[in-house]
């Protein structure tokens, strides 16, 4: 079947291609909807249908008509199987007699196995509409056609029965509200202000990227850039990292974000929209998209919603462009921390390498805050808590440090030396609030990379940048301090802090050998093994119970091997201050990197 008409008056056919109808049915399933093309296609065709009745009766009468001769001679089916009687008696009242029949050869079922494939549902809606058309304007009183079986979903036959509107109620309600709840004329200015709609959304939309957009050009901050969005959406927003600490906030109250911190881990998922994620609370609801640069996660926006505002249809449209701005937000504050860093990393290679000092202090000015003596260098150890392949990324933990100590107004420049990463601290006077802040910087640190343990040793203040190589031997003494805690003050090693500092190598191997004597030869794996259970044991206050907890050993093994070490000191452990300097030279083994336990 090429062609099909519709006759809409004497002399009046439109005829129009197979091809033409299917163009016409996917428009309207991609702008209305499924569901509404139904309901036009059966007033599309209701409309032909009466006007194909008005024609016909004013040439024609009823003796001379068969039922579907109309649909055939249009060339809607090849033929028409009606059964039953449609009866008008006397009093003017109509009734459909056992009315139901075929159409043989339905364009429709035929044009949608061709394209669609197998139907879920009957599709014959323009045929329905025809013949109900005709036969309402025909008999004066609404009469619907309605398919039961159809080629289309595999049926042998598409089957219809006919009955009076009020006798389909209440049955059909919703297809009859469906097919009788509009025109086509009405229908299309829907579509046409469903499409205006979506036209102004995507100004909107547009317009509002564009404004986000020339703000990051602008060199706008993530605050000032989540400010132009809320002025224009007026939906609260939060920007949080990977580890979910807040970036930047906007139209959330201290109680709300208590709430939201509350509820994050039973929030119920609903559904996505393209990268966005809808959840439920118990006293919000939440939109989420992760910020990505080159397929990395580095960061999630959100929407908010607390009652009674509501989710829009298009929200997530808008959250989707906030996203991929602050994407560009991050590159450039990435791009300015790489060139700051650059800086702050020469700064201090040129000190570790003493290459013209005296000229350091005319690049602080380029800073972007106040740096100025007193001074103070910190010495950081990262170590992995669990083994495996992974590579700690050091310049990632400096960024992460770098808004940290932007967050919390400490003037500090840092770079990686080896495996380490060295800190230059200025304005060191009020140092105890400057340690309290320093802790809680790395204790904040800690909570975002769980897996990594950091040790840090602080050294003590200075003013002049020639004394810098001195103040990062003094750090790294601290940092090898064996002490478990996450930072060490070298002020706080007293007396051993400067046996390591001011001795030599030389001469604290010197010092060792005539304290430790046979134990000196800690190479070995069995002096060692007894190096390391006095070491515990002094540090345990020579007290065997605390000793045998630690090092996982009997009581008798304790005291087993207590008695070799004395043998090999050639005296004995319980001298308080004999025993006293052998823990200090111990300690300061340690602390120059000379001796490790495991």
């Amino acid at each position: 079947m090429s062609n099909i008409s519709f006759d809409t008056g004497e002399a009046k056919n439109i005829l129009m291609s197979a091809n033409a109808f299917l163009t016409l049915k996917n428009n309207l399933v991609n702008n209305i909807g499924s569901y509404k093309t139904k309901g036009f296609l059966f007033r599309f065709g209701k409309e032909f249908g009466m006007e194909a009745a008005k024609n016909y009766l004013q040439n024609k009468t009823r003796k001379n008509k068969t039922f579907g001769e109309g649909h055939a001679r249009l060339g809607h089916v090849k033929d028409v199987i009606f059964m039953g009687e449609i009866v008008k008696h006397p009093d003017g009242s109509i009734e459909c007699i056992d009315t139901w029949g075929k159409w043989v050869e339905s364009f429709e079922a035929e044009l949608h196995d061709q394209n669609y494939g197998l139907a879920t549902e009957c599709v014959c809606h323009t045929l329905c509409g025809f013949a109900s058309g005709a036969l309402s304007y025909e008999f004066g009183e609404s009469i619907i056609a309605i398919e039961t079986k159809c080629v289309a979903k595999g049926d042998p036959c598409c089957e219809f029965e006919i009955r009076l509107e009020k006798d389909w109620l209440p049955a059909k309600q919703e297809l009859i509200n469906l097919y009788q709840s509009d025109n086509i004329l009405s229908e299309l200015e829907m579509t046409y202000d469903t499409l205006l709609h979506h036209k102004h959304m995507l100004e909107k939309i547009s317009t509002f990227h564009s404004q986000l957009t020339q703000n990051v050009t602008e060199k706008h901050s993530m605050d000032e850039i989540l400010q132009t969005a809320y002025e224009l959406l007026y939906i609260p927003m939060l920007i949080e990292d990977i580890h979910g600490h807040q970036l930047s906030q906007i139209g959330l109250t201290e109680q709300q974000l208590v709430s939201i911190k509350k509820e994050q881990k039973n929030l119920n998922y609903l559904e996505k929209k393209h990268a966005v994620s809808y959840y439920a609370g118990r006293s919000h609801f939440k939109l989420v998209t992760p910020v990505l640069i080159n397929k990395k996660h580095y960061a999630t926006c959100s929407f908010f919603y607390f009652s009674p505002q509501k989710i829009e249809n298009n929200d997530f449209l808008f959250l989707e462009r906030i996203s991929n701005v602050m994407a560009l937000c991050i590159l450039y504050e990435e791009a300015q921390f790489e060139e700051q860093q650059r800086m702050r990393s020469s700064i201090l290679d040129r000190l570790i390498h003493n290459q013209n000092i005296k000229d350091i202090e005319s690049y602080f000015k380029f800073l972007p805050f106040k740096f100025e003596p007193p001074f103070s260098t910190a010495v950081i150890h990262i170590q992995k808590l669990k083994s495996n392949n992974e590579i700690i990324d050091l310049h990632d933990q400096l960024i992460q440090m770098s808004r940290l100590f932007k967050k919390w107004e400490l003037p500090s420049i840092f770079a990686v030396v080896g495996e380490e990463i060295v800190l230059l601290n200025a304005q060191f006077n009020d140092k105890q609030a400057f340690m309290k802040k320093f802790n809680k910087i790395f204790q904040e640190i800690e909570k975002q990379n769980v897996n990594y343990n950091y040790v840090l040793g602080m050294s003590g203040a200075f003013t002049e940048l020639k004394d810098f190589e001195k103040s990062i031997k003094e750090a790294r003494v601290a940092q090898r301090f064996p002490n478990k805690k996450l930072m060490t003050d070298y002020e706080d090693l007293g007396m051993l802090g400067d046996i390591v500092t001011n001795m030599s190598l030389e001469q604290l191997h010197e010092m060792a050998k005539k304290t430790l004597k046979d134990l000196y030869h800690f190479h070995d794996p069995r002096k060692r093994e007894l190096l390391h259970t006095l070491y515990v044991y002094l540090l345990n206050g020579q007290r065997l119970k605390e000793t045998m907890e630690e090092l996982s050993l009997s009581i008798g093994g304790i005291q087993y091997r207590i008695k070799q070490i004395e043998e090999l000191l050639q005296f004995t452990v319980k001298n308080a201050s004999t025993t006293a300097y052998i823990l200090l030279v111990i300690q300061a083994l340690i602390l120059s990197g000379e001796l490790q336990f495991d």
